[in-house]
């Protein structure tokens, strides 16, 4: 059912090697030249999957003539989940330069991150790198679901019908994202309304899904608007929970108007200026 036409609207990361050469997971090229014990690389990075996972950490000791046991202490990062399990203990083998530390993770959640630092402990200090910072984000594996509809009321206020764009779901997830929803409306006949106030095609994406009170959430955005046209200021799409509960909004209007048909009520807003308040039902979106 389309209601759009009854409605009434109100960070890239350089990494720079010195002394080794690592890769994405953090891997050396060589052994280090010092005796002792050491990881690999200081800082180990992965993307990780939803659901049960396992980290493998190299470690080398340059001495292989026995077997020898080695204390592993673990601290958790800032919001670092809890099933995440670090073994306090590895062991090499007689003969070996090198064991590896496995690190289980029961059921990883996006958006978290799994992070903190792992040291070997006890004493004596060991040469090399005696110390490793964890940093592995969870992220959803996305799925196309083909070609839904989307119109922004409030934006695409000249529009005749809605837009087609492509709707992916995550994978094990009830969680929607819109494609590229503002593009062809900006190079099309935006500009007739819009004029020099359109600054881009807009977000790449939008996100949505259903939260724990039953109505629907999504990630605030910016709408590809400038205000008056002047650079800096923004015109964001924002969920109602970026302004707190003082703020008369609410999200009694984010909801599923019918089973595959969902619509959202941003509140439109400019950084440290003001706003057009929040606009009931202006984004319609239509699923596959």
């Amino acid at each position: 059912m389309k209601i759009y036409k009854k409605i009434s609207v109100a960070a890239t990361i350089i990494a720079v090697a010195t002394l080794s050469s690592c890769s994405d997971k953090g891997y050396w090229d060589e052994a280090p030249l010092e005796a002792g014990l050491s990881f690999q690389c200081s800082t180990y990075n992965e993307t990780l999957s939803p659901g049960a996972n396992e980290i493998v950490i190299p470690i080398q000791r340059s001495a292989n003539t026995s077997d020898e046991t080695v204390n592993i202490t673990f601290t958790p990062g800032a919001n670092c989940p809890a099933d995440i399990t670090v073994p306090s203990q590895v062991t090499f083998a007689a003969g070996s330069n090198s064991t590896d530390l496995v690190i289980r993770i029961a059921d990883a959640t996006p958006p978290y991150t799994y992070s903190g630092t792992i040291k070997f402990g006890g004493e004596p200090s060991y040469s090399g790198i005696s110390e490793l910072t964890l940093n592995c984000p969870v992220n959803y594996v996305w799925i196309s679901l083909g070609k839904g509809g989307f119109i922004d009321a409030w934006v695409m206020d000249n529009a005749e019908d809605m837009y087609e764009v492509e709707i992916l779901k995550a994978e094990g997830f009830e969680r929607y994202r819109v494609m590229s929803p503002y593009k062809e409306y900006y190079t099309t006949i935006g500009p007739d309304s819009w004029e020099d106030w359109i600054a881009s095609t807009g977000p790449e994406y939008i996100d949505f899904w259903e939260n724990e009170a039953g109505t629907l959430s999504f990630n605030s955005y910016a709408t590809g608007l400038n205000y008056e046209g002047v650079d800096g200021q923004t015109i964001g799409a924002y969920n109602w929970t970026a302004f707190g509960e003082g703020s008369g909004y609410t999200g009694d209007f984010d909801i599923w108007y019918e089973p595959g048909y969902a619509v959202l009520s941003p509140v439109y807003y400019i950084n440290g200026l003001g706003g057009f308040g929040q606009q009931q039902f202006a984004v319609q979106i239509a699923l596959p």
